[in-house]
């Protein structure tokens, strides 16, 4: 396979760096990598010179928005960079901090070469040790995606996702924050010609990535920022 991997990112600096690595050592065993990598107005910024040295099977383009955005813009941001510079025969979306394990990539991208339309990652499948607070969260989240879809998923706000090109092209995101990742979610579940599967990640969770997680005021601002874009859909 040829995959691409939408990346976004903001002031992770040395995570980023090992987060790319890892890649980087997959990626010859995924049939070859292209990361479309958009620093979404950190400071500093990401200097392409820092980065790994593309090879025959790794490669990284970099994008940044001046200002920060945030991630559900710069994940549509990666989205048009990666349909527009070619065929791939898997997109997944991966976060930058370190949190994925590289296995989910292969889990993920395969999936896609069995036949799926899109394959969501879980870590309540893959064995993560998740923290009884971001649990219970998460939970939460499932149960309220329950509500607007009507399907109930095992894992709320994964960031590792894997799309065919129909798919990702069908979902546009516009939601720039945090909602993006319900709103992507409601995309895959309401085209009901779809493939969707669920399938096995591990998520590595440290003091800086709970820090920088979702926590109790991040899922209001979420429910605000959704509840905002059904009331006032038609004007957007």
């Amino acid at each position: 396979m040829t995959v691409a991997i939408l990346m976004p990112a903001y002031n992770e600096g040395d995570r980023l760096l090992c987060t790319l690595h890892a890649v980087e050592s997959a990626a010859a065993q995924l049939g070859g990598v292209t990361v479309f990598l958009v620093d979404d107005g950190g400071e500093p910024a990401i200097a392409a010179c820092d980065l790994p040295v593309s090879n025959a099977q790794f490669h990284v383009v970099l994008a940044r928005h001046a200002i920060n955005l945030g991630q559900g813009a710069a994940l549509e941001t990666a989205r048009q960079l990666a349909l527009s510079s070619g065929e791939f025969q898997a997109y997944l979306t991966m976060d930058s901090d370190g949190q994925h394990d590289v296995a989910g990539l292969r889990a993920a991208a395969e999936a896609i070469e069995r036949g799926a339309d899109v394959a969501l990652g879980s870590r309540f499948l893959g064995g993560s040790r998740v923290p009884r607070g971001r649990r219970a969260l998460l939970r939460a989240a499932g149960l309220f995606e329950w509500a607007l879809t009507g399907r109930r998923l095992g894992d709320a706000h994964n960031g590792l996702r894997a799309f065919n090109r129909r798919a990702l092209q069908a979902i546009r995101i516009r939601h720039n924050r945090m909602a993006h990742a319900t709103e992507i979610t409601q995309h895959v579940l309401d085209a009901s010609q779809w493939s969707v599967v669920e399938v096995p990640v591990v998520i590595s969770y440290t003091p800086e990535s709970l820090r920088k997680g979702q926590r109790a005021s991040a899922a209001l601002e979420i429910l605000q920022d959704l509840l905002s874009h059904y009331l006032f859909k038609d004007s957007t």
